[in-house]
């Protein structure tokens, strides 16, 4: 059975008079500094959950992670990336400011689990108490899920591939696992009137399931690092290099082991690295941990987290500028197609006023020259007009400018009488 050792009693006193003092601290932790995504469910450290849920609402968190456990570490055939990382992803909401749900997908084969908190006292809700909050995990389809969620796996069959409840973990009971938890937040560097530069956060909690069975197998399961049966604790600490960065530094028991990270964010992307089973140190015996456990693992993660309204209304927002910038393309070519139809409707016009240019003054000249008959005409009958008035002869005809009809004109005197015989 684990023992508890001298060092982890006195760990397990000092976090437990943290949590004591900080009743009656004044410090108020940074609003903004939220808790990262642990390895397989929901917010919390490394691991552990803690007593916290957003203050903004449909806060969401996606994680995904990969612990590396090469189980077979002697064997001449060389390992895949399947069986070498035990990968996991999880999605979690939060909502109302007191509730957090998600689920969680486990390991390649795919079993499941759902997760969820409740927010019952805030931190610093009454006079500087710490938060807390009561939770599940893995309420999903198996129920001898061990600590690395790898209770159940896929075997291959006669009749396909089929789901199995691993042998060595039919003592197992873990669905679901139930826990109670206290968070206390501590602000650092505060200005006046304005937010913390860096924040502390201590965490103490209680849980059965994934936090206490061993499923009888006793030292295979975990030689060493258990404080009290399911009892965890763990905290961290928040740095920000810069205005959009931030470095947090964690460090817990899980209930069996101590594991430390460090996670760095960049506007809700985050990249963490850390260690599991520290106290294990690198040895690895298959006769005690099924190559799996009792030797410090290497574990990374890879995250973002968004508010699913600010997300959907960008998605909005985005679509909504993919359709104008589409409409002014469109716009853009229709205004481009017209300028080429104005232009060429321009050299039609210059064209066609050119050509009616020269027939009108072709029509004007026509046009003055019988203006200019007419008025010869008149002035050709003034003329006669003024001869009758004034009793002179009358001049011969003047032949008239057009061509002279085909028949003679009759003559003005009487034809001569021939004499008579």
């Amino acid at each position: 059975m684990p023992t508890m050792r001298p060092a982890a009693a006195w760990l397990r006193g000092a976090c437990a008079a943290a949590l004591f003092a900080a009743a009656s601290s004044t410090a108020d932790a940074q609003q903004g500094d939220r808790y990262p995504a642990t390895l397989q469910f929901g917010t919390g450290l490394v691991t552990i959950p803690v007593a916290w849920v957003s203050p903004s609402s449909t806060d969401a968190w996606l994680n995904t992670s990969g612990r590396y456990t090469p189980t077979f570490p002697d064997t001449p055939v060389e390992q895949g990336f399947a069986s070498l990382w035990n990968t996991n992803i999880a999605l979690d909401v939060h909502l109302l400011q007191r509730v957090s749900i998600g689920v969680a997908a486990y390991d390649q084969n795919i079993d499941y689990g759902f997760f969820g908190q409740v927010l019952l006292l805030r931190d610093n809700q009454f006079a500087g108490l710490p938060a807390l909050a009561v939770g599940f995990r893995n309420l999903g389809n198996c129920k001898v899920q061990e600590r690395m969620l790898l209770g159940c796996d896929v075997v291959a069959t006669p009749e396909g591939y089929e789901r199995v409840e691993v042998e060595r973990y039919q003592n197992f009971s873990t669905r679901p696992t139930l826990y109670a938890v206290l968070t206390k937040d501590f602000g650092f560097g505060a200005t006046a009137g304005g937010p913390p530069s860096s924040t502390l956060g201590l965490t103490l909690g209680f849980g059965n399931g994934l936090f206490s069975d061993d499923g009888d197998l006793g030292d295979q399961y975990n030689q060493k690092g258990t404080i009290a049966e399911g009892l965890f604790l763990g905290g961290r600490y928040v740095a920000h290099p810069t205005l959009n960065t931030s470095v947090t530094v964690l460090a817990e028991n899980d209930g069996w082991d101590y594991n430390a990270g460090i996670i760095g964010d960049w506007r809700g992307i985050t990249l963490g690295l850390y260690g599991t089973e520290l106290e294990e140190g690198g040895r690895r015996d298959a006769a005690e941990g099924f190559n799996l456990y009792n030797y410090t693992k290497f574990n990374v993660s890879l995250g973002y987290s968004g508010n699913l309204i600010d997300i959907s209304r960008g998605v909005l927002l985005r679509s909504r500028i993919t359709e104008l910038t589409r409409e002014q393309q469109r716009l853009r070519t229709e205004i481009a197609a017209r300028e080429r139809r104005i232009r060429g409707l321009e050299d039609a016009l210059r064209k066609a006023q050119a050509g009616e240019l020269a027939d009108i003054a072709r029509r004007r000249q026509a046009l003055e020259a019988e203006l200019q008959a007419e008025r010869d005409a008149i002035r050709r009958a003034n003329e006669r007009l003024r001869d009758l008035q004034a009793g002179r002869p009358t001049p011969p005809p003047t032949p008239p400018p057009t061509t002279p009809p085909s028949t003679p004109p009759a003559s003005s005197t009487p034809p001569s009488t021939p004499p008579a015989r």
